[in-house]
């Protein structure tokens, strides 16, 4: 110890002894409880009793004031559970987490805890506020300074909303500040045009282009089933033989692969049955000589001879490389199937049964999405695309 004589003590400031020295405990009285709590890894000296002194007299003040927050001071001390405010240290980075651990006991699914992942990492410059700190005022001016759409940031306060949900919860809150802001009062209409989603599909020159320069049969193979028959990426993954009827003529459209996990179509309307085209039927027969005889899914990765994981490695393996090759200016996978939309509303077919074929519950989506291409469309209710399905 750094003295030989005991130093006087003021109240409040004891000197415990046990077998591996000696420790300084303050001790006062909160909420009607006796608390004496020791100042661990102060060596027992003049200087750190003073020190002590202090910070006795700290917590009395911000006791009297009603300010006193007992894991400020004391973050270990088995208090916290009696009084309720064992989690006021965490900062809103461990309620995000915590939240996403909710979510993954509720098993939803992958999709959903992709997209909350998402929102955790657009939320960074948050996690560091301690959940007690976070106000209104820190939520305005972090909507001030996004780039992505309204409709985004109020994705993104929706997933903090519902983690800070828990903060109130635990007594570190009394009111969930998210609910206090309002978005749309702070987001720039600028912002939201140059951050909106285009519809841009494939010419049929740039579509020639891209099947002549796949340079693998199967990626060649899949980029024609895609942009003749509309479906996701996560619907090619999951899709397999047993799904297509060659007498027919159709594809039993009824999963999805997300994150590698086999799931239900997005919607029920989702799960529904893809009349097959000339084009679509040649893929199939060219296809059935690399995983026919597999009798599972009839789209690999002809890298590892294993069902495609995801959209994202097509897009990474598949679609990127094509593109470049051909010369075609980047867009996303999913413009096959807009491609396939617009091609068919070109051709002026029946908009109740395209909208069936693509999986929406009504034409609704298509005059959403593709209200330009459909400046001609003369509301025909009867053809179908037949004429239109041939080879080239």
């Amino acid at each position: 110890m750094g003295t030989t004589e005991s130093p006087k003590l003021p109240r409040g400031v004891t000197i415990r002894k046990h077998s591996s020295g000696e420790t300084i405990n303050i001790t006062f009285t909160y909420r009607g409880v006796k608390c004496r709590e020791p100042l661990s890894n102060l060596e027992v000296n003049n200087k750190n009793i003073k020190y002590a002194e202090r910070t006795l007299g700290e917590i009395h003040n911000k006791v009297e004031r009603g300010t006193f927050v007992y894991a400020e001071y004391f973050p270990r001390s088995a208090r916290l559970k009696i009084f309720g405010n064992a989690a006021t240290g965490k900062t809103v980075k461990m309620y995000l987490d915590d939240y996403l651990k909710i979510c993954e006991v509720r098993n939803l699914s992958p999709s959903t805890i992709d997209g909350y992942k998402k929102c955790r990492n657009a939320l960074a410059s948050l996690h560091v506020f301690p959940a007690s700190e976070l106000t209104p005022a820190a939520l305005k001016n972090w909507i001030q300074g996004q780039k992505t759409t309204l409709k985004t940031i109020r994705n993104h306060l929706s997933f903090l909303r519902s983690s800070l949900d828990e903060a109130v919860t635990d007594g570190v809150l009394q009111i969930n500040p998210v609910s206090l802001v309002t978005a749309s009062r702070y987001k720039s209409i600028k912002t939201e045009e140059e951050s909106s989603y285009v519809v841009d599909p494939l010419s049929p020159a740039e579509v020639e282009a891209l099947l002549i320069s796949t340079g693998n049969k199967q990626w060649e193979n899949l980029f024609r089933f895609a942009i003749h028959t509309g479906l996701r990426s996560s619907e090619l993954c999951s899709l397999r033989w047993k799904d297509i009827d060659f007498i027919e003529k159709t594809a039993h459209v009824q999963s999805a692969s997300v994150s590698g996990v086999t799931k239900g179509t997005k919607t029920k309307a989702g799960t529904r049955k893809v009349e097959l085209t000339e084009e679509a039927m040649y893929a199939l027969n060219h296809q059935k000589p690399f995983t026919f005889m597999k009798d599972a899914t009839v789209f690999e990765d002809p890298k590892t001879n294993k069902p495609w994981a995801n959209a994202d490695a097509i897009r990474k393996k598949a679609w990127v490389p094509s593109l470049r090759k051909a010369g075609i200016r980047y867009r996303n996978p999913y413009q096959t199937r807009h491609t396939f939309a617009t091609r068919l509303i070109s051709f002026g077919v029946n908009l109740f049964w395209l909208a069936a074929q693509m999986g929406h519950k009504g034409p609704e989506m298509l005059f959403r999405h593709y209200g330009r291409y459909l400046k001609e469309y003369a509301g025909n209710t009867e053809r179908k695309p037949e004429k239109v399905s041939g080879r080239n």
